[in-house]
């Protein structure tokens, strides 16, 4: 799932967008078509719509480690607060979340979810062509695990422990640490 650069790049204004979140997200929705993955990696004219969830419990945040195994060889060994991946064809956004939730993760938990907002990372490589919707999604306990334990390790973490390993941190997980659970306070 893809939207074209131009479309978006009014509201690209800043790296966790937040105020206007939601004429992207309708934006999206009406005007998402679909190309080949090894295209869309290489091409800045589109944006990979990525649903991107950090699951928290209270002052804890469930944070993965990619391994070599992992598809995108540019996030090995990172840090990453977020489950995403691709929006595949015949999937909604809120869909192809709840497709990845289900493939990486077993939430044995009561949980809710919000959105968050868009993050837009211009600095790199990967984030030149992709746009995260992120959603916090809080659970009631810790009872979260990794299904793909070949591609990710997963672990609790505080937010003390997050602020100490923030250079692992993949960029849009910085972006999350620094302009969501720092600036916000993540209430």
């Amino acid at each position: 799932m893809v939207v074209r650069t131009a479309d978006v790049r009014p509201y690209l204004n800043s790296r966790l967008i937040r105020d206007h979140a939601r004429p992207i997200l309708d934006l999206i929705s009406t005007k998402h078509l679909f190309i080949d993955r090894p295209l869309a990696e290489v091409s800045p004219e589109f944006r990979q719509i990525i649903p991107y969830v950090i699951i928290r419990n209270g002052e804890h945040y469930f944070v993965l480690k990619r391994t070599t195994k992992q598809t995108e060889a540019r996030l090995h060994h990172k840090l990453s607060l977020g489950i995403g991946g691709h929006v595949n064809p015949g999937h909604s956004l809120l869909e192809g979340l709840q497709k990845e939730l289900d493939e990486e993760v077993d939430i044995r938990a009561n949980y809710e979810m919000e959105f968050i907002g868009m993050i837009n990372d211009d600095t790199t490589d990967v984030g030149r062509v992709h746009l995260g919707a992120a959603y916090l999604l809080d659970v009631s306990t810790r009872d979260v695990a990794i299904k793909e334990t070949e591609k990710m390790i997963g672990q609790w973490m505080s937010r003390a422990a997050i602020h100490e390993s923030r250079a692992a941190l993949e960029s849009w997980s910085q972006i999350l640490y620094d302009d969501f659970i720092v600036s916000f306070r993540a209430a």
